[in-house]
């Protein structure tokens, strides 16, 4: 899963637009597969899309969505809504009940999905918008 996570991060963190930043992919990957949880769509053995997330603060009940990805071929296909869907499922399942994550402000499309999805925005920082639903 870490080869396929990484070669489909890889082009998107270096096209250029700037909207996926990451200074160390390889770390970023280890970090999810070791301490996270991932949701993945593959078809014909190629990932199409993935969520990254974590959900490790039991006290608090508090998950947090650190990643959304879908191949640029793939998008308008539901796959990201579906994949949101199934991750807020999961929190439900689980007991939590709250999810916070993290997106560029400049990043409209994810904004979208998750205001839909019931995201509401509860900070700025920086170039970020914290994005928050209670479960």
């Amino acid at each position: 899963m870490k080869s396929k996570i990484y070669d489909m991060m890889y082009p998107l963190i270096h096209d250029g637009s700037g909207i996926y930043e990451l200074d160390d992919l390889d770390a970023y990957v280890d970090k999810i597969i070791a301490k996270g949880n991932i949701i993945s769509i593959i078809e014909q053995d190629v990932l199409v899309g993935f969520l990254a997330y974590y959900a490790n603060d039991y006290e608090n009940k508090l998950a947090f969505l650190s990643m959304t990805i879908v191949l640029p071929s793939t998008r308008r296909m539901g796959y990201g809504r579906r994949l949101l869907d199934f991750f807020l499922a999961e929190l439900l399942h689980k007991g939590f009940k709250r999810c916070l994550t993290e997106i560029k402000a400049e990043n409209i499309v994810p904004i979208t999905i998750c205001k839909r999805a019931g995201f509401h925005e509860l900070e700025r920082k920086g170039k970020y918008i914290v994005l928050e639903k209670f479960i």
